[in-house]
């Protein structure tokens, strides 16, 4: 006890009393994330510290021995206790459930009991022993083993916690990474204690003297309040929110930005952009680059290929000033409007359509109706004196603007029947022979008119799966477009085939044929053009794209095949058929 006021020993304690300075700020903060955990891990740092003090002042081999199984009881807890804190840090909620925190402290409370057990197994110390005055004390294989894990435990905990700090601000990033630094000293005097275990009576007092690192680092987490939630709720928040931010100063070069800013400008989450200058980053967006380095507001649309998906966004631009009001730089605030553009964009599409409805049913509906309005007055005015071929002949020619007025207004129902949400179709196994057929019957009056060929070439035993309203409903509006196409004593070739599991059925003319600007066109489905038949016929340009829809709705797709004055030749592909 005579050297109990030495320098080296007064030098111990205040350093240990600086540990215990910040052990208490750190209290106050106790029920932050992260730092409850970090308590427990000061506290042990403390009983360490005391237990060096105490092993000092003793002189007999078994207090100091005492108070060594002590500070390595200390040492050993806090190794669990640093992996929760990390864990707590990071957010990891699911690996701080009560089962696996008993269990990962229940481990190393397993060692400590080897440690104080160890006057009777000889596990851990292989000799023990005083050299002039200080304790000294071999480590058994085992012992290093244990030791070596939990430093490659220490070390992934240091990984973890840089890579944290990393995405931080610049102010906060650099305070952790000191705080990293000088937290680091300790470990590493232990594990020169380790390798080199003759200079342990001089390594056992310079790890309480790093404690003297400790009143820097609490002036560290004063000053930068990193106890506090502020630096945590700021990183957790501005990370996980949907809007990008990027931060520039005077120079336009960057000084802060977030997840969603740094998968836009840099093409990565993860994407070093800090410090680079907004010039380049920029580049592909000239008002943005120039608000910034102008530190101006603006505010602009812009759009980006992320990955294989076009993205568009607005982007507000805000200068924020000094309490004198100097500029410092631009705030960038992101915002995904691809959602509301496409919103738009369809709006635009569907108001497009239906001017071209309303035109469409306006000119091809209404004409047809007024001819059968004159064809039905002729008829009064000739019921009294009967001419039977003049009779016939309108009646033949109402009765083609009757079915030609029935087909338009059938597709048009249909096309909004189509654009309701819910519907849909009811497949059976159907023979194809049959559904062509109905679909035939319908048209032939329309095939006699022109004197046209229909030839049926479908096998009788194949079947297909789908909705026979729908299909029928196709057929005929092909048949329907052969026909108003192809000149009087022409032939329309319908056939059908299986092969894979798809069926093929396809109607083929010799009509006029189209150019591929028109077959372009057809498959728009924001245009409603209607071509003027080889008789003078006229439609609503709806029928191919109310087939599309039903066939995209059955499972199968339209193709065609057609040359200017080769004719055409329309296929429905459906996937799901069999040849029985």
């Amino acid at each position: 006890m005579d050297g109990l006021w030495s320098v080296p020993l007064i030098t111990i304690i205040i350093s240990a009393m600086l540990i215990c300075i910040l052990l208490m700020y750190a209290i106050v903060y106790r029920h932050e994330r992260g730092v409850r955990y970090f308590v427990w891990v000061l506290g042990c740092r403390v009983v360490y510290a005391g237990s060096v003090i105490l092993e000092i002042s003793r002189a007999d081999l078994a207090s100091k021995l005492f108070f060594r199984n002590i500070e390595q009881t200390a040492l050993v807890f806090m190794v669990p206790l640093m992996v929760l804190f990390v864990l707590d840090l990071l957010g990891l909620d699911k690996w701080l459930r009560p089962r696996w925190r008993f269990g990962l402290i229940g481990v190393f409370a397993c060692w400590s009991i080897v440690i104080w057990a160890d006057p009777y197994w000889h596990i851990v110390n292989s000799t023990a022993g005083l050299v002039n005055g200080h304790l000294v004390m071999t480590k058994t294989p085992y012992a290093i083993a244990f030791n070596l894990l939990c430093y490659a435990v220490i070390a992934g905990c240091v990984f973890a916690l840089v890579r944290y700090i990393r995405g931080a601000r610049p102010e906060i990033r650099t305070a952790g990474m000191w705080l990293v630094l000088l937290g680091s000293i300790p470990v590493m005097v232990e594990i020169m204690k380790l390798a080199k275990p003759g200079l342990a009576p001089w390594l056992l007092p310079l790890s309480v003297y790093s404690g003297i690192c400790g009143i820097v680092m609490f002036w560290i987490v004063w000053r930068k309040r990193l106890f506090s939630s502020v630096p945590i709720a700021r990183n957790i928040v501005v990370e996980t929110m949907h809007e990008g931010m990027l931060i520039t100063n005077t120079d336009g070069n960057v000084i802060d930005s977030n997840r969603f800013a740094r998968l836009l400008v840099g093409g990565a989450a993860d994407s070093p952009i800090l410090g680079r200058s907004s010039r380049e980053l920029l580049a592909a967006w000239p008002e943005w680059q120039h608000a910034c380095l102008r530190m101006e507001e603006c505010r602009v649309e812009i759009s980006s290929d992320l990955g294989h998906e076009k993205k568009s966004y607005m982007v507000n631009v805000y200068p924020f000033y000094s309490q004198r009001q100097r500029k410092l730089g631009t705030i960038t605030i992101m915002i995904d409007i691809t959602e509301k553009q496409q919103a738009l964009e369809q709006i635009a599409r569907l108001n497009q359509m239906k001017d071209q409805l309303i035109t469409a049913i306006s000119h091809d509906i209404r004409d047809p109706l007024a001819v059968q309005v004159n064809l039905v007055e002729l008829l009064e005015n000739d019921k009294r004196v009967p001419d039977r071929a003049d009779m016939d002949e309108i009646i033949n020619a109402l009765s083609k603007q009757v079915r030609s007025t029935y087909s338009m207004v059938e597709n048009v129902l249909e096309w909004f029947r189509g654009q309701r949400d819910g519907i849909a179709l009811h497949p059976e196994s159907l023979p194809a022979a049959d559904v062509v057929e109905e679909a035939c019957r319908l048209l032939l009056a329309s095939c006699e008119a022109k004197q046209l060929t229909m030839r049926i070439e479908v096998d009788e035993g194949l079947r297909i799966d789908v909705d026979r309203e729908a299909l029928v409903l196709v057929i005929r509006n092909l048949l329907s477009n052969a026909i108003k196409f192809s000149e009087r004593g022409g032939m329309i070739r319908i056939s059908a085939r299986a092969f894979e599991g798809r069926v093929e059925l396809s109607v083929q003319d010799d009509g006029v044929g189209m150019t591929e600007e028109q077959i372009r066109h057809i498959f728009d489905e924001t245009r409603f053009d209607s071509t003027i038949g080889t008789a003078g016929e006229k439609g609503t340009g709806l029928g191919l794209l109310v087939s599309r829809q039903f066939l995209r709705m059955s499972g199968g797709y339209l193709k065609v095949d057609s040359k200017p004055g080769g004719g055409s030749c329309f296929t429905i592909v459906l996937e799901d058929g069999e040849l029985r």
